[in-house]
């Protein structure tokens, strides 16, 4: 599967995968949020950052909009994207379950050469807001 590979600058160590085919269309945020989950129309606004309790004031985070057919597509928000990457799913490790808090919106993890990156799971994003 193929993942929008981001990471913000204040919280480097872990890097984060977007699903791209669940991807409507990729923008540059232009807002800062200051709680997790934001609405404002159709439009919910999730905060990255703001998950992890990061005190930061860069933009970043994800949007996920409700389309004409009711369903549901993330738009990606971001200052950057560092790269789009294959990742097989027999590569993706799933999360201990004692692991909670902000690891319940994903759905497991990828090792690479470099930093992990922590593979986001839209539905358990929509049916915390739904």
């Amino acid at each position: 599967m193929r993942y929008f590979i981001c990471s913000f600058d204040s919280f480097n160590l872990i890097r984060f995968g977007i699903p791209a085919e669940l991807t409507g269309k990729i923008m540059q945020l232009s807002r800062v949020q200051n709680s997790f989950c934001e609405t404002a129309g159709s439009e919910i606004f999730i905060s990255l950052p703001v998950l992890f309790r990061q005190k930061i004031i860069d933009p970043h985070g994800l949007v996920l909009k409700l389309t004409v057919t009711g369903d549901r597509k993330i738009i990606l928000l971001t200052p950057k994207i560092e790269k789009e990457m294959e990742i097989p799913n027999d590569k993706v490790h799933g999360l201990p379950e004692v692991l909670s808090g902000p690891f319940v919106y994903f759905k497991g993890v990828f090792f690479s050469n470099e930093n992990p990156v922590l593979i986001i799971c839209p539905e358990k994003l929509m049916g915390c807001i739904s």
